[in-house]
């Protein structure tokens, strides 16, 4: 069993390099790949004519990756390349095309754009250093198959908060989702497709909170960078974010195609769009209705037995207690006065006006009462 994992872990290492590659020509090509660490996709060493960035220089990566606690990141020292631009959150065309005017064949991020604060922002980017053919290879995690699963997926609404804010950090919010959020699967943060091991959670409730607090108190001051997944998507939400930031004129790059492999993610390249934001509104409206059950449907095949087989929580048991209560009553005092009675002799009454009749009776009344209280 161990060798058949290894087996069928080597092929998909080859399988998703083979993705990401897809349409991209070393002889001919120049590229950009950002953040490659231990595992470059068009490495240098290979014969790529790749610019490397990352956020630290090529030595210092090597040192980290010496000390890391996963024996694989330690056992990669060696393909990590020289950094060619240190990046601290820079706009990228700037940088890039500084160093390469014409532009670029390629532009390369595997499992980046989740972790960006403002990923609006950076696919506009990676859209100006390409050559008008040029393409942008991604690989996204898939939030179905990594700690991102019960996480809600991202909704065009906080792309474009995040935009409008022209955010370089991630927010305390942001931050304690992520923490709060971190989902285990047989207490793994990442799995293949029809997984359906038992759910936990990576970090306590309580942790994520203190978290927050701590960083809510350093809203405004300098303090070192912390990184999160930010952005979660299956990919039909993806497809359905990029459709509707094309279709507002906010991203000039369609989705070329899209494929899923074994692993945790799933690979998109994308090109220049034609004529951004000039679907007509029937084929948008239907092509969003379409893509937004087709999210609900993917979660749903991979997600869904899990959930499936959770009993529900039963009704607690109803029970009645008789407890004894004390009722009571005002009664009032009745009051007893002793009248004499007066016998009638019946006669046959005089004819006489309604009005006559009621003023009799009244006055009758009144007479009797007057008798009652010692009055008359």
């Amino acid at each position: 069993m161990p060798l058949e994992i290894a087996r069928m872990r080597r092929e998909f290492l080859v399988n998703r390099l083979d993705q990401l590659r897809r349409n991209l020509d070393k002889d001919t090509m120049v590229g950009v790949e950002i953040g490659p660490f231990f595992n470059p996709v068009a490495p240098k060493a290979d014969g790529w004519n790749t610019t490397v960035i990352d956020y630290q220089d090529g030595e210092t990566l090597r040192k980290i990756a010496r000390k890391h606690s996963d024996r694989g990141i330690r056992s990669k020292v060696n393909v990590i390349e020289d950094v060619d631009i240190v990046w601290h959150g820079q706009p990228l065309d700037k940088v890039t095309l500084q160093r390469n005017p014409d532009g670029y064949d390629f532009f390369i991020a595997s499992h980046v754009i989740e972790h960006t604060p403002d990923i609006l922002r950076f696919l506009q980017q990676c859209s100006r250093v390409l050559k008008p053919d040029g393409i942008v290879s991604l690989a996204v995690p898939d939030m179905r198959k990594c700690f991102d699963l019960l996480k809600s997926p991202t909704s065009v609404r906080e792309i474009l908060t995040a935009y409008r804010e022209r955010r370089v950090r991630h927010t305390p919010e942001a931050l304690f989702e992520a923490r709060a959020w971190a989902t285990t699967r047989d207490g793994k943060t990442a799995w293949v497709r029809g997984n359906h091991l038992p759910i936990g959670f990576a970090h306590s409730f309580g942790s994520a909170l203190k978290g927050y607090k701590s960083d809510v108190r350093r809203v405004g001051k300098a303090h070192p960078y912390i990184d999160a997944h930010t952005w979660f998507f299956t990919p039909a939400s993806f497809e359905l974010a990029i459709l509707q930031l094309n279709q507002i004129g906010f991203l000039d790059l369609n989705i070329a195609w899209l494929e899923e492999n074994h692993g945790s993610e799933f690979i998109v390249q994308m090109r220049h769009a034609e004529e951004p934001g000039t679907i007509p509104r029937e084929k948008f409206d239907a092509e969003r209705i379409r893509l937004a059950l087709k999210h609900h449907a993917e979660f749903d095949s991979e997600v869904g037995p899990s959930y499936r087989e959770i009993p529900p929580i039963p009704e607690p048991e109803r029970m009645i207690v008789e407890v004894p209560v004390e009722v009571r009553v005002e009664v009032p005092v009745e009051v007893r006065v002793e009248v004499p009675v007066e016998v009638f002799v019946p006669v046959e009454p005089p004819i006489e006006s309604t009005v006559d009749l009621a003023k009799r009776l009244a006055l009758r009344i009144h007479r009797k009462i007057m008798s009652l209280v010692g009055l008359v």
